[in-house]
């Protein structure tokens, strides 16, 4: 309340002034205290991106100059296959692995959806229809790798799943731009493999990492030389180009 000092009209015998209430005109500020307290518990719980990029990364081919330079990923299949079976030779087969740190994960974190995402290097040699029907697969690695001592030789022992169940997704590009790169989306959580429970599991290892291979069907035997998925490593020079596990978390 607002307290006005009004003087009394000057006469013989002057009265003191005297202090009368006087309503502000002026709408006080509210604050609707039910609303508000919902809110600020929605904002402390509502879901949380947590965007990785992977620790190592090696390009596995038995002709591979370069393999762990993280430059470029690169896959490919041979007659309808994405890899061979489980330690055999992998031939002319072509894929990627990727490490992935997260000991930064948040202690028992509920994972509501995880993908993957990729670039491809700009007008790749395959179409949008054959990408579709030979899409990138993403599977558990058996074993793992240090990209500085990769040799060819070590993918016997350490080498995708090949099993048709092992999968975690496959994706592939809805359109193939006329020009720059060409992304790719790979939605971990539509299986048939659970990625949930492989996260989990390699988040509370003593390593805090989850290694993970990409493979393809795509045959450029069958599709054409420069039909292969070549993506942009861990290493580009540019951060948006670069492979991204995007986790989305409840606390």
């Amino acid at each position: 309340m607002i307290w006005e000092r009004v003087v009394p009209f000057p006469t013989l015998y002057p009265r003191p002034a005297t202090l009368y209430p006087v309503v502000s005109r002026s709408k006080p500020r509210r604050y609707p205290i039910p609303m508000v307290l919902p809110l600020i518990a929605l904002a402390m719980f509502a879901p949380k991106l947590v965007t990785l990029v992977p620790k190592e990364t090696v390009w596995v081919y038995a002709n591979a100059s370069t393999p762990g330079d993280g430059t470029f990923l690169r896959a490919w299949g041979v007659e309808g296959k994405s890899c061979p079976p489980d330690g055999e030779d992998a031939g002319q087969f072509s894929f990627s692995y990727l490490k992935w740190d997260l000991s930064e994960l948040p202690t028992n974190a509920k994972i509501v959806s995880a993908k993957l995402l990729l670039n491809n290097t700009p007008e790749p040699g395959y179409t949008a229809d054959v990408a579709k029907k030979c899409p990138i697969e993403v599977r558990p690695l058996i074993g793992d790798f240090d990209a500085k001592k990769w040799t060819f030789d070590m993918s016997a022992k350490n080498h995708p799943d090949s099993d048709e169940k092992a999968v975690f997704g496959t994706g592939f590009p809805a359109t193939i731009p006329s020009d720059g790169p060409v992304p790719v989306t790979v939605n971990l959580m539509t299986g048939p493999n659970s990625f949930l429970k492989a996260i989990q599991i390699a988040a509370g290892s003593t390593k805090h990492t989850l290694n993970l291979a990409i493979t393809a069907k795509l045959d450029p035997s069958t599709d054409g030389r420069s039909s292969i998925y070549k993506f942009f490593g861990q290493n580009d020079p540019k951060e948006f180009l670069r492979p991204q596990l995007v986790l989305t978390i409840e606390e």
